[in-house]
């Protein structure tokens, strides 16, 4: 599924926002959002896999693998959900006539 994105021109003094620095996992099993624990324990995996010996290696790679596709699943999800929110409109109950082909 292709996403829409709505183009806009930018302010010749308009400046790109400092990304926001990552939770680290104890902070984001505080706030509660699994996507910020998922993306801790990606930092965590990664950590560990430059740090690894050989013989482990496989094993981190594919825990970040597995991680890696859960995180891509969780923000797939909360995109569909934000655009299904956004196109919901209040409109009056009318009876269809059959028109509008």
């Amino acid at each position: 599924m292709t996403r829409k994105t709505q183009l806009r021109s930018v302010a010749p003094d308009e400046t790109v926002p400092e990304p926001e620095k990552p939770l680290s996992l104890t902070e984001a099993v505080a706030a509660g959002d699994t996507l910020a624990i998922m993306r801790a324990q990606r930092v965590i995996i990664a950590e560990g896999l430059e740090s690894a010996l050989d013989n482990t290696r496989p094993q981190y790679s594919n825990e970040l693998s597995k991680l890696n596709k859960l995180i891509a699943e969780e923000e797939a999800r909360r995109r569909t959900a934000s655009a299904e929110a956004s196109v919901v409109a209040d409109l009056e109950v009318e009876q269809w006539d059959g028109t509008g082909y």
